[in-house]
C-alpha cells in the first residue's frame, strides 16, 4: 500500500512522465546524463490537441541534477497545417518564440526535472491525414539532448456518455457494470475502445473475447462497430466486476468508464501497454452498426465528455468496527513528549480508503502540537477538509482530521503528534473521535490523549500500530479507489493528450 505522501505524489501529472519514461523507447545516447520523451498527437483541423515533453536521468547512482535548463522547439516541421500554442505558461518556464522556434529556460530545484505540456492547433484548412515533426532539445549541465514527436492531423469526432451512473452489490457478489456511448459529432466514428476502472475491491470478471484485463482491476474492449452521428449504443450485456467479500457494507467505491477512438487509444497503448489476455467467450458488442470502414485516422475533439464515474455501493450485512485508541504520556514544562492515537479495525470488513475526515485528533490543554503527522492537517469543518491539498503535519492547531487509508481486519492505525507541555496540568485531557457512517458500535468509536495522568486509563502509553505516517504499510496489495482514479486518470492524460480526469463534472448528456 502506498503512503500518504506518496499518493500526494501521485495526485500531480508528474505521476505520468515516472510511468511513461519507463515504457517509452526514447533515442538514447551512449553517455547522455538524460533522456528525453516527445509524445506524438493528433490534432483535428480547427481544434487543439495536448502531449507532453519531459526529461528523465538515465542512471539511477547520483541522477543527473538538472538546475539551470533549456529548452529549444522547432516547429517549422508542422507549420503547414498546425500552429503550436505559446508553450511554458503555468509551467514555470520563460519562453520566446522567433520565426518557427521557440526557446524556454527554468531552474529547477534538486531532484525536479522538465516536464512541459505542449499544445498544437490544427489549421482549419488542414487535411487529414498530413504530418510532420516536432524537434525538442534540451540542454542541462552542458550537455544537450534531442527528441522528437509526430504531429498529425486526424478527421475530428465527438464520443460522449453519460457523466455518473450508480450501480450495487453485496459482498462476494457479481455486479453488471453499464457502459453507454453517443456519436455526438457529424461524423460516423469507425470503433471505440472502452476502458474500464476497477478498484481493489471491485475487479473485472468478464470473459469477452474482445476485453482483456487491465493493469488497475478493470477491462479494456476493443468495438469495430460504426457509431453513426447523432446516435447512442448500449453494450450487449453489461460488464460483470466481482465485489470482494470484504468490501463494507456502506462502502461506495469508484469505477470508472472512458470512451476512445481507435486511433487515440493507440498512442495512449505506446506508453501503458495492456498486456492481459483476451477472454475465450463471446464478444461484447454494441447494439448497433452501420456502414464502410474508413482508414483516416480519428480523434477525439472534446475528451471530457468522454467519461462516466460509476459509484460502487455496497449492500449486505458486512460492516466494520473501528475501535479509537487514545495515549497517555508525562514529562515536565517545556519538554516535548510523543503519544500514538489511532484506531483499530475490529472488522470483519475491510474498510477502504476514505476522503472524508473519518479519524480527528484535539490537542490536550496546556499543550502545542509542535510535530504532527504528514497524514494529519489541521481540521475546522468537514466542509473545509481537503484530503488533496490540506496543510499536512502543520504544528499549532488544536484540533487534527488525519487522513484514513486502506485497514485490513485487525490491523492498528496510528498518527504520531509531538507535544510540548506549555503548563503542567495533572490529567490534561485530548481526545480521539471516530466518525464512520455504519459502524456498528458507536461505544468505541471515543478515546482520550492523557497528559501527565494521576491514575491508570486513557489510552496505550504513546504505543501504536503500523499505519500512519510515511513509515507504515498496511498488508494490502492493490490500490484504492483514490488511487486509481489518480494514476489511472493521469496515466490516460499523459497518453492521449488533453484528457483530464475531473471527479464529479456535470456533463449534459442526451441519449
Amino acid at each position: 500500500m502506498l503512503t500518504h505522501s506518496t499518493r500526494r505524489w501521485l495526485a500531480g501529472l508528474g505521476v505520468a512522465g515516472a510511468f511513461i519514461a519507463a515504457s517509452a523507447t526514447p533515442a538514447v545516447a551512449d553517455g547522455d546524463p538524460f533522456e528525453v520523451i516527445g509524445q506524438d498527437m493528433l490534432v483535428a483541423p480547427g481544434h487543439t490537441g495536448s502531449a507532453y515533453v519531459f526529461a528523465a536521468p538515465t542512471g539511477s547512482e547520483q541522477p543527473h541534477q538538472f538546475g539551470h535548463t533549456t529548452l529549444d522547439i522547432d516547429f517549422s516541421g508542422i507549420s503547414d497545417f498546425a500552429v503550436l500554442e505559446q508553450p511554458g505558461e503555468g509551467w514555470g518556464w520563460a519562453c520566446e518564440t522567433s520565426a518557427q522556434a521557440v526557446h524556454c529556460e527554468t531552474e529547477f530545484a534538486e531532484d525536479d526535472g522538465p516536464w512541459l505540456a505542449i499544445q498544437v492547433t490544427g489549421k482549419d484548412n488542414a487535411t487529414p491525414g498530413q504530418k510532420g515533426q516536432l524537434e525538442y532539445a534540451i540542454t542541462s549541465g552542458g550537455r544537450t539532448v534531442k527528441a522528437a514527436s509526430t504531429v498529425t492531423v486526424a478527421e475530428g469526432v465527438d464520443l460522449q456518455t453519460e457523466p455518473e451512473a450508480s450501480v450495487s452489490g453485496a459482498p462476494g457478489s457479481r455486479v453488471g457494470t453499464p457502459a453507454i456511448v453517443r456519436n455526438g459529432g457529424d461524423t460516423t466514428t469507425h470503433g471505440a475502445v472502452l476502458l474500464v476502472h476497477g478498484d481493489y475491491l471491485y475487479r473485472y470478471a468478464g470473459n469477452f473475447s474482445n476485453c482483456r484485463p487491465t493493469d488497475f482491476n478493470g477491462a479494456l474492449c476493443t468495438f469495430d462497430e460504426d457509431l453513426e452521428p447523432g446516435k447512442t449504443y448500449r453494450l450487449s450485456e453489461e460488464t460483470p466486476f466481482q465485489l470482494h467479500e470484504d468490501a463494507r457494507t456502506g462502502a461506495s467505491l469508484l469505477a470508472t468508464n472512458v470512451w476512445w477512438t481507435k486511433d487515440d487509444w493507440e498512442l495512449v497503448n505506446r506508453d501503458w501497454p495492456q498486456e492481459g489476455e483476451p477472454g475465450s467467450g463471446a464478444k461484447l458488442r454494441l447494439v448497433e452498426q452501420t456502414g464502410a470502414k474508413s482508414l483516416t485516422p480519428q480523434t477525439d475533439t472534446d475528451s471530457m465528455n468522454n467519461w462516466t464515474e460509476i459509484s460502487v455501493n455496497v449492500t449486505g450485512d458486512n460492516p466494520a468496527d473501528l475501535s479509537a485508541t487514545g495515549a497517555t504520556a508525562s514529562g515536565k514544562k517545556g519538554e516535548v513528549v510523543q503519544v500514538r492515537p489511532g484506531f483499530t479495525n475490529l472488522g470483519p470488513a475491510l474498510l477502504e480508503y476514505q476522503d472524508k475526515p473519518v479519524f480527528r485528533v484535539t490537542v490536550p490543554e496546556g499543550t502545542t502540537a509542535v510535530e504532527v503527522s504528514g497524514e494529519c492537517q489541521p481540521y475546522t469543518s468537514d466542509s473545509e477538509w481537503d484530503p488533496w491539498n490540506g496543510k499536512w503535519g502543520e504544528p499549532g492547531a488544536r484540533e487534527y482530521a488525519c487522513w484514513v487509508s486502506e485497514t485490513p481486519k485487525g490491523v492498528d492505525y496510528s498518527y504520531e503528534f509531538g507535544l510540548r507541555i506549555d503548563k503542567v496540568t495533572p490529567d490534561a485531557s485530548g481526545a480521539v473521535s471516530l466518525e464512520l457512517v455504519g459502524d456498528p458500535n458507536s461505544k468505541n468509536d471515543n478515546a482520550e490523549i492523557i497528559i501527565n495522568p494521576t491514575g491508570a486509563g486513557g489510552g496505550n502509553g504513546g504505543n501504536g500500530g503500523n499505519g500512519g505516517g510515511d513509515g507504515g504499510s498496511l498488508p494490502i496489495t492493490g490500490e484504492s479507489t483514490g488511487l486509481i482514479a489518480g494514476i489511472g486518470g493521469l496515466l490516460l492524460a499523459a497518453g492521449v493528450g488533453g484528457y483530464v480526469v475531473a471527479r464529479r463534472r456535470r456533463t449534459r448528456f442526451v441519449a
